[in-house]
């Protein structure tokens, strides 16, 4: 009766131990990020950087890890270490569980329970992995969200800057006006700003395309750089970029409507044709087989008596007589 209650407590405490890995873990209040000297200690205090070398982790890994936190949003500076912790954790507790309940549940002469050890290998591949992929999908879906509203926010620049606004007050009036449609770009532009005071725009931009890491940031980069560098106005490229994007857009919308014809063919062979072709030929099969059916009766023209006498010979027939010699 311990093992299940073992096992219900360690299934409750992985929950927990996932939804902190997955709210927590480098986590960062935008109200943090923009107050001057805010600082959060670390999820385990001191022990959170041993905790987070206890699995080996690559260099190109580690900087990948720590792109697509900052794209979902957890900008604090050690958010890689503390969610490489955390997930250490989670996953050598599990380990610990499982060796427990099977010394626990193991009699000296028996062999191992499977069934246990295969539950902890899923247990364990599941801390490492499912983590991971969660981040990851919260990282796309941010990232897709920055860009739908990017033309929207270059657009609003412009007209800010052409209206006499400098570019920082330009950016402090977007971000606050997006706030509540788009706050994920809103923090971002909040983030540009506070770079561009402190810096150069061009530099300011391009720390931004390296956060987001997409070819339509990547590309307004390039486009404010050369804007700056050639001495140019910012705000008709900002208005210029914003047109290209939404073109762009349109035409890949266009061509995922033409190959949407393509897509549904196969849907359409697999799930459709076959109803049609039983409605159609259904009743010529049930009339030819009751046709097949009647005349194979006797008497019938498909019958195989029928087609003995009509095949034997005349002289072999017993109601025909040969002539008397």
């Amino acid at each position: 009766m311990m093992i299940p209650l073992f096992v219900f407590l360690a299934v409750a405490l992985l929950f927990f131990g996932t939804a902190m890995l997955l709210t927590r873990a480098g986590r960062t209040d935008q109200a943090e990020v923009f107050a001057a000297g805010a600082k959060r200690a670390l999820v385990f205090g001191p022990l959170t950087r041993p905790l987070a070398a206890l699995l080996p982790i690559g260099e190109k890994t580690r900087k990948r890890l720590a792109l697509e936190l900052c794209q979902a949003g957890f900008y604090h500076r050690h958010a890689a270490t503390e969610y490489l912790a955390l997930r250490n954790t989670l996953v050598v507790g599990w380990v610990i569980l499982i060796a427990t309940l099977i010394v626990l549940a193991s009699q000296p002469g028996e062999p191992l329970d499977v069934r246990l050890l295969a539950a902890g290998g899923l247990g364990m591949v599941l801390l490492y992995g499912v983590p991971r992929l969660v981040l990851g999908s919260r990282a796309k879906a941010r990232v897709r969200r920055i860009e739908y509203s990017l033309p929207d926010a270059l657009d609003m620049l412009s007209m800010c800057m052409t209206g006499g606004l400098s570019f920082s007050q330009s950016l402090a009036r977007v971000g606050s006006e997006l706030a509540r449609s788009y706050p994920d770009l809103a923090c971002e532009l909040r983030i540009v700003s506070r770079q561009a005071d402190s810096g150069t725009l061009s530099r300011a931009i391009k720390g931004f395309a390296q956060r987001v890491d997409t070819p339509e940031v990547q590309s307004l980069a390039s486009v404010v750089g050369q804007t700056e560098q050639h001495g140019g106005a910012v705000a008709p490229a900002f208005h210029q970029f914003a047109t290209d994007v939404r073109r762009q857009r349109r035409q890949l919308a266009e061509e995922k409507g033409n190959r949407t014809s393509i897509h549904m063919l196969f849907p359409l062979v697999l799930c459709l044709a076959p109803p049609v072709y039983l409605l159609l030929l259904t009743p010529a099969a049930i009339e030819l087989r009751g046709f097949v059916i009647d005349e194979n009766r006797p008497g019938g023209i498909l019958s195989p008596a029928e087609a003995t006498e009509e095949l034997r010979s005349p002289f072999a027939s017993p109601e025909i007589q040969r002539p008397a010699e």
